[in-house]
């Protein structure tokens, strides 16, 4: 009797059989040796994924060997449709754990099963494996360790599962990450082909390398996956909607819930418009947006223009803004831009205004706070008076767009030609013919109420802590106001 190997109904297709797994994958740890062993495979090993934050990722940055957007890496656009038009992090981090497991195959000579460990194996599966192997045996399917090949086995679930298919081979082209098999000849042209990472590493493994000669796609597929297919288990890289549905029949409430927010936060698509203007609440981000618009160019005021958009929020890499007013205005980390313009505004006629709107928008308040008390240290909470949790707001936000450097300084009493002339000089065709306009949403409405803004006297300004007068008379010197304090 031939002792068993534990390959199951790979055995005399493959010598080795990897699991490419996160560590913290727990979940999927737990259900594939039980999945496996049906099907005979008891004998396989886990090879540690990489994290976006792994080392190994990271010098790949470092070393500039990751296409940044713009263009789009699948249509080389700057402007697309493509539903995911960046590489993301945990894109990167795919491909490098797949070119570890090819570096390990090269340096073996045994012909290796790759699994990703959300893989699903069909009932029909030992009955395609039978006909691979039979085929292989009558050399009528070339799969030695010295010949370059690559079989795809199984892919995203579609019409191609289905059980009374008949066997054949094609060279038709499969996203087959979940599940294929290569020879070590066929891992080394992968690893001798990688120049950059410019591409997700299906596309690389699938499209760019294999060819007609080196790859076959074999039909019915013997498994697909479940993260995209079925929603039983989460992804890792893109968030599924089909996950929800899912999560709802289980009655997992709270992890559905997670999951919305965790679909509602995920980055795939990334934005390109040149002008990108923030600035803090109150401080002209309305204001800039419509001397823009006056002079001819389509800068939104919290959502996107054809040229860029304007938001106080997009100072910080928010997971998600509390005010958004369309998909770009959504977050910054989905954004690429070329010029940033900081709004800047007096303090004596700032201040009472951001007072009004710490009072009356607590989630713009909130949010402010979150920020600063991560990228400063100071807490907008521990000072006392409304009139200091402006000053301080104000004044710290400032800094906190001081260190990105933005392009252009924009002071909004008294800069709107400066301005057309900075975007002129950038090569923006730009008017100066209508740009004397009064204040924008001077009058804002607070959840439809209108609310006076506070009288500030001088007594209330000499009040101010040693940490807030400082803060202001920074402010004032950098920015060329006149110090409040100084008429005191």
């Amino acid at each position: 009797m031939t002792r068993s190997t534990g390959l199951g109904i790979f055995e005399g297709i493959v010598d080795r059989v990897i699991v490419l797994s996160l560590p913290k994958a727990t979940e999927r740890r737990e259900r594939l040796p039980q999945h496996l062993a049906e099907f005979g495979i008891t004998c396989f090993d886990w090879h540690d994924a990489f994290s976006p934050e792994d080392p190994e990722v990271q010098e790949l940055y470092n070393m500039d060997l990751v296409a940044d957007f713009p263009p789009c890496f699948r249509c080389g656009k700057e402007r697309c449709d493509c539903e995911n038009n960046t590489l993301i992090p945990a894109q990167v981090a795919n491909f490098a754990s797949h070119m570890d497991i090819w570096k390990t195959v090269s340096e073996r000579s045994e012909k290796t099963l790759v699994l990703e460990d959300d893989v699903f194996f069909h009932p029909w599966a030992g009955r395609v494996a039978y006909q691979i192997l039979k085929r292989i045996k009558k050399n009528r399917l070339e799969f030695s360790a010295q010949t370059e090949m690559l079989l795809r086995l199984g892919w995203a679930r579609s019409r191609d599962h289905r059980p009374f298919r008949w066997f054949r081979t094609s060279t038709k082209c499969r996203m087959s990450n979940p599940c294929y098999a290569l020879t070590p000849a066929f891992a080394d042209k992968l690893l001798t082909s990688f120049t950059r990472m410019d591409t997700t590493s299906d596309i690389f493994l699938h499209i760019v390398v294999a060819n007609n000669s080196n790859s076959l796609t074999i039909q019915p597929p013997m498994a697909s996956e479940l993260s995209w297919s079925e929603g039983s288990l989460a992804s890792y890289i893109h968030p599924k909607a089909n996950r929800l549905e899912y999560l709802a029949q289980q009655g997992r409430l709270e992890d559905k819930e997670e999951h919305e927010r965790r679909l509602r936060q995920h980055v795939q698509y990334v934005f390109s418009r040149p002008i990108l203007c923030i600035g803090h609440p109150r401080t002209g981000t309305g204001y800039v947006a419509e001397i823009c618009k006056r002079a001819g160019l389509d800068v939104g005021h919290e959502k996107g223009g054809r040229d860029g958009i304007s938001s106080w929020m997009f100072a910080v890499d928010a997971e998600e803004n509390p005010w958004a007013l369309d998909q770009i205005a959504r977050t910054r980390r989905a954004l690429r831009w070329q010029l940033m313009i900081q709004t800047v505004r007096d303090p004596e006629t700032a201040i009472p205004s951001i007072i009004r709107e710490n009072r009356h928008a607590p989630a713009s308040y909130a949010f402010r706070r979150a920020h600063i008390l991560e990228q400063t240290g100071f807490d907008l909470n521990c000072f006392e008076t409304d009139i200091e949790k402006a000053v301080a707001s104000l004044c710290l936000w400032s800094q906190i767009i001081r260190k990105q450097k933005p392009s252009f300084l924009f002071r909004i009493e008294r800069d709107a030609e400066e301005l057309i002339d900075f975007l002129r000089s950038k090569g923006f065709v730009a008017s100066k013919e209508d740009l004397d306009i009064g204040p924008i949403n001077s009058e804002k409405l607070y959840q439809g109420v209108h609310y006076e803004k506070p009288k500030i006297s001088e007594a209330e300004w000499g009040i101010l802590g040693k940490d807030c007068r400082n803060f202001l008379t920074e402010y004032c010197d950098l920015y060329g106001y006149t110090n409040p304090l100084l008429a005191i």
